[in-house]
């Protein structure tokens, strides 16, 4: 019998192993259910998930007096009064096109790398990956707000190329440094979609996001690493593209905005896909006999000759049913 971290990166080379893998991940509200339920905080282990990832990021700090509220390396401080796990930015700290004054967090920084060794001992049966959230687009945005960052391409392309190649080489002195490990593969975490399509349109992501991409998926690859992304929406048209600057795995494979059935006969060959389960529809509104019988489809249809792993298409939230959640986790423990 494989391990699981046989049964993943077989799925990732588009052959057929022993058993469909799987992934489930939760919110901070999920996880506690499931903590009070199972009577343990060793999920992970309890499930049997395949996958273990590391955030390459050091820990965010709580402001004194501020309840809810953290700063992350970047300067960044975040509310997470109302979303515990990502929050809001309090304050965009480039009000200006400008990055003069601005300091850049250290790549070196040793609080990003001091976990990983204890985190590969841990984890020697499961597919250890590295995730570089915010990897661009939305650490731009974090900084500079959403809506000066979509003015900003249109009016000033000249300070956008210097903040995301700014951002591109934190994120290259990252790699370099994390690449080292005995890891298995790197994510990207840098959401381009919404519900109906991109947030910025093709044009402006092949001018500004696809060149950066690429440099990093190419040192990814260089090291003999699977490269993964994590890109929420309705973002299937740039599939070719992806695949074509070397994009391995997509995540988070969302039913609510691609048809995974079409989508794996399409592109099935050339990209494997990680996710799958609707946390929008499915796993809250869904009865577990429905959950059931879409979750063994996945499986069988999406799974059949690899490329797959099966799991939310989203850390699951709270506001899931603990029945759901258990039907969801028995019949991915099932096969």
């Amino acid at each position: 019998m494989d391990t699981p971290r046989q049964r993943v990166l077989t799925a990732f080379r588009h052959q057929q192993p022993d058993r469909t893998p799987y992934q489930i991940t939760y919110t901070e509200p999920a996880r506690r259910k499931l903590e009070v339920h199972f009577q343990s905080t060793a999920l992970d282990d309890l499930i049997g998930n395949h996958l273990a990832k590391y955030r390459a990021r050091p820990l965010d700090v709580p402001l004194p007096g501020q309840p809810g509220f953290f700063r992350d390396e970047w300067g960044v401080v975040w509310n997470r009064t109302i979303d515990e796990n990502i929050g809001v930015v309090d304050d965009f700290l480039l009000k200006e096109r400008s990055l003069e004054g601005y300091q850049f967090p250290d790549p070196l920084n040793p609080g990003r790398y001091d976990r990983l060794p204890a985190f590969i001992a841990a984890n020697p049966q499961r597919f250890r990956y590295a995730s570089i959230g915010f990897a661009l687009f939305e650490r731009a945005w974090s900084l500079r707000s959403m809506t000066e960052l979509l003015v900003d391409m249109l009016q000033a392309p000249e300070w956008v190329d210097e903040l995301f190649d700014a951002i591109t080489a934190f994120d290259l002195a990252v790699l370099d440094q994390l690449l080292r490990y005995d890891l298995d593969g790197i994510l990207f975490g840098d959401d381009w979609g919404q519900q109906t399509g991109l947030i910025f349109g093709r044009r402006l992501w092949r001018r500004f996001i696809k060149p950066r991409m690429a440099q990093l998926y190419a040192r990814v690859r260089q090291a003999g690493k699977v490269v993964l992304i994590h890109c929420c929406g309705q973002v299937q048209e740039l599939f070719p593209e992806l695949i074509e600057i070397g994009l391995d795995v997509f995540n988070p494979f969302q039913p609510d905005v691609m048809d995974p059935y079409a989508i794996k006969k399409q592109y099935g060959d050339r990209l494997a896909f990680y996710g799958g389960v609707s946390v929008q529809g499915l796993l809250p509104l869904g009865t577990p006999a429905e959950i059931r019988r879409e979750v063994r489809r996945l499986m069988r249809e999406v799974g059949q000759g690899g490329g797959f792993v099966v799991g939310p298409s989203h850390d699951m939230p709270g506001d899931i049913p603990l029945e759901n959640l258990l039907a969801f986790i028995e019949t991915v423990q099932q096969g």
